[in-house]
């Protein structure tokens, strides 16, 4: 029986499979020919995130973009006053010769 297991594994890594069945929550690495493990076992939903940190891991949901495109243009220059004056600023005396 183990020779038929050890050809079966064989011929399903020589496929691109991997040497074992993988299990609920791993996926197969195909050019490893292992099992790996996927982020959070495969149990988040759609539209949440694994977030992995020291006590354990959870599923947590997407935030949002907080940026809209109106945010991303400069605002306008402020407007000029026809005929006013312009302010030069002072050259200090340490940069006069």
């Amino acid at each position: 029986m183990t020779t038929l297991a050890l050809g079966s594994s064989a011929a399903s890594r020589a496929s691109g499979g991997c040497w074992a069945v993988c299990q609920q929550g791993e996926r197969c690495n195909e050019k490893a020919g292992l099992c790996e493990a996927l982020p959070c076992r495969g149990l988040c939903n759609q539209g949440e995130t694994c977030d992995e940190g020291f006590f354990g891991v959870k599923c947590l949901p997407v935030a949002g973009l907080a940026i809209s495109a109106s945010q991303l243009e400069p605002p306008p220059p402020p407007p000029v006053e026809d005929g006013a004056e312009k302010v030069k600023p002072q050259v200090p005396d340490a940069a006069k010769p």
